[in-house]
């Protein structure tokens, strides 16, 4: 297993070839660009364990060595990280690629990556410095990448309506059938992982107390779900005008090293749809709402956390779609990516309706060890299981 520090090594200069013809890559310049991007689509990406951030974050405290050396890993990192997503979208089938969001997504992955790759090797503080803000400039950038990709989505509905739609994320054309679910499943996995190499770097340059980088050494689940609660019930309100109450029990007073930003977004999805789904159960009599129930558990090897509600849970058929980025409960996908789009709804957020809350909630589960499950019954409720992965326990390799 390669370390960061096992990955600072010298590379042979890539061997270039005739480039087919007709190909465009966005901020190639030349033919060795686009040959370079190819290369580095090739290589495998460094295994880096949540620990090792961790541990190697610690000690950059008024360690100028160190932050350049975690300079120099990124630089040479993000790049094979980059080109290969971009390398992904670029080679999806049934012109999967050339929707318009879609192919927006593409773009901006090679111009990060020739930003990167232009950008000279970090040798000096100040050097350094505009590296790291060149991360947080890139990081911003693809914060829109979400809406972009469940925009292509829709867009692909409506252009390609000749293609065979089947459970799990199966699409088919002339008897070829692509695992359309299982490439983004890999997609964001790999997001979570850039956003946390970068987010980490980033925030080194601005320790906050109790932090290593993005990394809480004591991270309160119970306290992360109760600002996510808040978050929750307010939404509901302004879409409702009512909510259920939400209750935690259990081991709410333990706290292990982790990301809070990634409990957060799991917590609030998940909530967010618990209380939707009790308040449209309950719409014409909101006095007979029960409770949502959060329960925490702590076990030797992780965090267990159920959250279960009684709003009617969910029909049988549907149970293999929830974790499809196609799937949702809630409806009205299009018109609620245009509102999104046109910054309409009166400064709300959207309650739901894009059908990546649930799989991305996994996705952020999964990416450190952890894991989601949902058993539901149609016309009582639905209990969902979150299971968080110890930080000082087990070697989780970033993804």
């Amino acid at each position: 297993r390669n370390s960061p520090m096992a990955a600072l090594r010298c590379l042979p200069p890539p061997l270039f070839h005739p480039r087919a013809r007709g190909m465009s890559i966005d901020g190639a310049e030349s033919e060795e660009d686009a040959h370079e991007l190819s290369f580095y689509a090739l290589r495998h990406p460094a295994s880096v364990t949540l620990r090792e951030l961790y541990q190697f974050g610690e000690s950059t405290t008024n360690s100028q060595r160190t932050l350049l050396l975690a300079a120099q890993f990124l630089h040479e990192e993000l790049p094979v990280r980059l080109a290969r997503r971009a390398r992904e979208l670029r080679k999806l089938p049934f012109g999967l690629g050339d929707t318009t969001s879609i192919k927006g997504v593409r773009k901006l992955y090679e111009r990060s990556f020739f930003r990167i790759r232009r950008f000279p090797k970090p040798t000096s503080p100040q050097l350094e410095d505009r590296f790291t803000e060149m991360l947080e400039d890139i990081k911003n950038e693809h914060s829109s990448v979400q809406a972009n990709i469940a925009r292509g989505l829709q867009e692909l509905s409506e252009e390609r309506t000749d293609l065979q739609r089947h459970r799990g994320g199966i699409l088919q054309s002339q008897g070829m059938p692509f695992d359309f679910g299982q490439f983004l499943d890999r997609f964001y996995l790999s997001r979570v992982g850039v956003r946390v190499l970068m987010g980490q770097h980033i925030m080194l340059h601005h320790p906050q107390e109790g932090f290593v980088g993005v990394i809480q050494k004591k991270c309160q689940p119970s306290l992360v779900c109760q600002h996510a609660i808040e978050d929750a019930q307010r939404m509901c309100e302004m879409q409702y005008g009512s909510c259920p109450e939400i209750t935690v029990e259990g081991s709410t007073d333990m706290t292990l090293p982790y990301i809070p930003e990634h409990l957060h977004y799991v917590f609030f999805e998940l909530l967010k749809n618990s209380c939707r789904a009790v308040t449209e159960r309950f719409i014409d009599n909101p006095g007979a709402m029960e409770p949502v129930q959060v329960v925490f558990a702590e076990g030797d090897e992780d965090v267990a956390i159920k959250i279960s509600d009684k709003g009617g849970g969910i029909p049988r058929s549907g149970m293999d779609r929830l974790w499809t980025y196609t799937f949702t409960t809630a409806g009205k996908t299009k018109e609620k990516l245009n509102q999104l789009a046109q910054g309409s709804g009166g400064g709300r957020q959207i309650m739901a309706g894009f059908a990546h809350g649930l799989p991305l909630s996994r996705i952020h589960a999964r990416a450190f060890g952890g894991d989601l499950h949902v058993m539901s019954m149609q016309g009582h409720g639905t209990d969902v299981y979150l299971h968080i992965c110890k930080l000082g326990n087990r070697e989780v390799p970033v993804p």
